[in-house]
């Protein structure tokens, strides 16, 4: 038998997966890829010359897809940071067409290559080359179809009890899948099976009989709720992609996503397989207009959907870490309306309250960087309160403010901030030594939260609204010195910050747009900066400039997460991807003029930015308003 048609029967399975945009993405240090001709990104190419294909068409061959478009594995490969390539050939795919979980199939071999290596034997070898698993690489498993494939007769006949088969095979993948997790890997992409049943082998209208098709979409289903349900059972945290619901989601709305064909092979003749298979001999514009590249095979554009699906299942916590950042830079605003008008109750006579009112409205942007999306918040701060002149050296204060921000995810999507807070504030000074404090408490709502999510040309829009807290407390000692009009002199502070984001689900009103929405865990979020700087002033009759500079660190820069599980996937399993990491250093500065319109009126304008920092932009003008009884 030629290895020809040696190949075609043992070759696996269709499938898909979820999408999102990633321009932003995460970097992992590799994407190491475990599996069967879903996921094969040329294991055989090195062995085409030997069935006959010439030697200039080899390297555009040799993918189960519509040649020489990439697969899912490729792409997510490209876009994170790994060696797209298959092991045979340098790269990071261990995936070979035929695979099964744990049975290997010798009569697969290629001409010159290894015996057709199972799941189990691909994940020995890169265990064998790497002793363990790098904790900060990307890894995925999808494996399956051909076990189904290659014991369906048996189960039709009745010699098999398809219960049985399942469990065992699922077993034997969770077990594959626990090694991976033992030897280090932390995150792991598990594809479930999308429906075979409706791959062309198993149409009418390739011949296949009716109770063949219902079949191969029972065990279709049933290798998912048996496969999620035991990574479930055994505590594995890992990335489930359910190709399931999203397979059946494209062909149910195929025009949308540019399919004219979701029930025949693009490549021709009907039959012959998409290992050799491209415009040469396939439907014309097939690539972007089929579902299936062969019988069981998706085409370009289906692998592409399915890289879009995954990166959304990581790029959108990822995102959605930075709803922990905005709310710092917001409350940065409010600790200014409150300095300034402690400031104009200073100036008010022993035993007297002044009231104040004072806005801040600026920026607070993070760049594009390998831990979150660019980032961009338009803030807005209103303060009111009243101060009371306890004696010469004492002043207190109390306030509640309104803070609101709306902010994008670059290409991700979207939420707004608003905050109610309440705050207390006190200064201290006597002669040049000066100390003021401040806390404030505030309820966060979280609204408007959309993600966008690509797949292919299709952008779907989840949506969301949740609730937080966000508790801060400063302090602030200094001295000035006195020399003449000029006052100058050294200050020390201390902002210490709790930020918490609630859990929520995304919603999605259309039915068939349901496998990308996510649950979203709640976040927590602690700063405690210390700021090391100095302020100066100059008095001129009724008016004050001032300027202050400060060297500002981070104290608590512990690597954050953000947990996330799809709404689909039933047995609620959980993963983790890398959150926003905040900068260690950076520096403030603040120019300004306060001041008196009256006797009882003051006035005070400052502009405050951030500076020397990697990836952070910040800056805010505020406005103060003081009316002493």
């Amino acid at each position: 038998m030629s290895l020809k048609k040696r190949l075609i029967p043992a070759l696996v399975g269709s499938a898909l997966a979820l999408g999102a945009t990633s321009v932003h993405a995460v970097k992992f240090t590799g994407v190491f890829v475990f599996g069967d001709s879903l996921s094969d990104a040329g294991y055989f190419r090195p062995f085409l010359a030997g069935i006959g294909v010439p030697a200039a068409a080899v390297p555009g061959l040799g993918r189960f897809t519509t040649n020489p478009g990439p697969v899912w594995a490729e792409l997510i490969a490209t876009n994170y940071g790994g060696n797209p390539n298959p092991a045979n050939a340098g790269g990071q795919n261990y995936s070979q067409g035929g695979a099964r979980v744990a049975a290997s199939n010798p009569n697969d071999t290629p001409l010159g290559g290894n015996a057709n290596r199972s799941i189990t034997t691909q994940i020995t070898e890169y265990l064998a080359v790497n002793g363990s698993a790098d904790p900060r690489a990307l890894y995925a498993v999808w494996a399956g179809a051909n076990d189904i494939f290659q014991t369906l007769p048996a189960i039709s006949g009745g010699t098999v009890n398809p219960s049985t088969f399942l469990a065992q095979t699922t077993g034997a993948e969770v077990q594959q899948i626990a090694r991976l997790q033992a030897a280090g890997a932390k995150y792991i992409l598990v594809f479930g099976l999308p429906d075979i049943g409706s791959t062309p082998a198993f149409s009418s209208l390739l011949g296949a009989p009716p109770a063949q098709t219902a079949a191969g979409t029972q065990l279709s289903a049933g290798y998912n709720i048996n496969l999620f349900n035991a990574i479930a059972a055994s505590g594995l945290h890992v990335i489930p992609v359910d190709t399931f619901t999203l397979i059946s989601e494209v062909k149910a709305n195929a025009a949308a996503f540019g399919f004219t064909n979701t029930t025949l092979p693009a490549c021709l003749p009907v039959g012959s397989t998409s290992l050799t298979c491209s415009a040469a001999n396939s439907v014309p514009g097939s690539s972007t207009t089929y579902l299936f590249a062969d019988a069981v095979h998706p085409s370009s554009a289906a692998h592409a959907i399915t890289a879009d699906f995954v990166k959304a299942l990581i790029d959108g916590p990822n995102a959605y870490s930075t709803m922990a950042e905005v709310p710092l830079s917001t409350r940065a605003a409010h600790i200014r309306t409150l300095d300034e008008g402690l400031r104009s109750g200073q100036g008010a006579a022993v035993g007297k309250l002044t009231a104040f009112a004072a806005g801040d409205g600026g920026k607070f942007n993070i760049e594009t960087n390998p831990l979150s999306p660019q980032t961009d918040s338009k803030n807005r701060s209103g303060t009111v309160g009243v101060t009371f002149r306890a004696s010469d050296a004492m002043t207190f204060g109390v306030a509640i403010g309104k803070t609101t921000a709306d902010a994008t995810m670059g290409s991700l999507g979207k939420f707004k901030t608003d905050e109610s807070a309440g705050s207390v504030f006190g200064a201290y000074k006597d002669g040049g030594f000066y100390g003021n404090f401040s806390a404030s408490v505030a309820n966060i709502k979280f609204n408007d939260i959309q993600r966008y999510i690509k797949l292919g040309q299709v952008i779907r829009t989840n949506t969301a609204n949740t609730s937080g807290d966000n508790a801060s407390a400063n302090l602030t000692v200094g001295y000035d010195f006195a020399m003449g009009s000029l006052s100058i002199g050294p200050f020390i502070s201390m902002t210490m910050q709790s930020v918490s984001v609630g859990e929520f689900t995304e919603n999605n009103a259309n039915p068939l747009e349901q496998s990308s929405r996510l649950k979203i865990s709640a976040q927590d979020r602690s700063s405690n900066v210390t700021s090391v700087g100095a302020r100066a002033s100059f008095a001129l009759g009724k008016w004050t400039p001032f300027a202050r500079v400060s060297f500002d660190q981070e104290n608590k820069r512990d690597a954050r997460e953000v947990t996330a599980s799809p709404v689909t996937v039933t047995q609620g399993i959980t993963y983790s991807i890398p959150g926003y990491q905040p900068n260690k250093k950076w520096g403030s500065s603040t120019i300004g003029i306060r001041g008196y319109i009256t006797d009882q009126i003051s006035l005070a304008v400052m502009y405050t930015s951030v500076f020397s920092s990697d990836n952070i932009k910040q800056d805010g003008v505020t406005a103060n308003i003081g009316f002493a009884f």
